[in-house]
């Protein structure tokens, strides 16, 4: 059986959120990630867990098949609800879960999205300059000088590699690059805040428009470089 949620807890968060169920959610999400819950417990019964959460029990249905929908549990009928290993289970409605709520989002998961886009983002750059070099080379006449701010360099490089995932034409990226924006944002206007990245970012956006002009055996070496690198420096900086 899962820990019970306690009555104080709920509310000091019930002032955050104007909707009970999304307060419900939340709070079932986090309990998951926390480990609070563990993976193949069964949930409390309905009527307990809407008493604890303070919800009614069509909210509390409503909530947990939006879990159940998104893999977050298993939903058996006259059988008690099961909390899933979300990390097996899950997909981008999961994803999309953790990066909505900044306080159960972990540093593993960011971690492991910088090591996903090492893996995929060269290849399918690749492809989007193939299909559409012209815009791309626009964009990137339009790189941000040093004077502009962390958060304009932040909107550059996910602008830019969003419109290679787009031209790329590869639907399963560009779902999961809408998924990662808000992450993405709030990162990078965090590591754009030393100067040194921004000289780094302006030397790779150079780089790229060069190699797509002249040299385009270089283009996958050049972003999976940057990649490992901007890689590299979040490890650094979150030890």
């Amino acid at each position: 059986m899962v820990r019970p949620l306690t009555k104080i807890s709920y509310m000091k968060k019930q002032k955050k959120f104007v909707k009970p169920a999304q307060f419900a959610e939340h709070k079932i999400i986090k309990a998951i990630i926390n480990k609070e819950w563990k993976v193949g417990q069964n949930l409390l019964p309905e009527r307990e867990l809407a008493e604890l959460l303070g919800i009614t029990r069509p909210t509390l249905r409503e909530v947990l098949q939006r879990l159940a929908r998104d893999g977050w549990i298993t939903i058996k009928h006259g059988r008690p609800t099961i909390i899933n290993d979300y990390s097996v289970n899950g997909g981008l409605g999961i994803l999309k879960s953790m990066v909505n709520n900044d306080k159960i989002l972990s540093s593993t998961l960011v971690r492991d999205w910088l090591e996903f886009r090492v893996l995929i983002l060269p290849d399918l750059a690749l492809k989007a300059i193939s299909n559409n070099e012209d815009v791309i080379i626009k964009m990137l006449d339009n790189a941000p000088n040093l004077n502009a701010t962390s958060e304009e360099f932040a909107h550059f490089d996910w602008n830019l590699q969003f419109l290679l995932i787009k031209n790329s034409n590869n639907t399963i990226a560009k779902m999961l690059y809408n998924d990662l924006a808000d992450i993405y944002f709030k990162e990078c206007s965090l590591y754009f805040n030393d100067q040194k990245t921004k000289i780094l970012s302006q030397t790779y956006y150079n780089k790229l428009k060069n190699s797509i002009l002249s040299d385009k055996i270089k283009i996958k070496k050049n972003i999976k470089q940057m990649m490992l690198i901007s890689l590299k420096i979040w490890e650094s900086e979150n030890k």
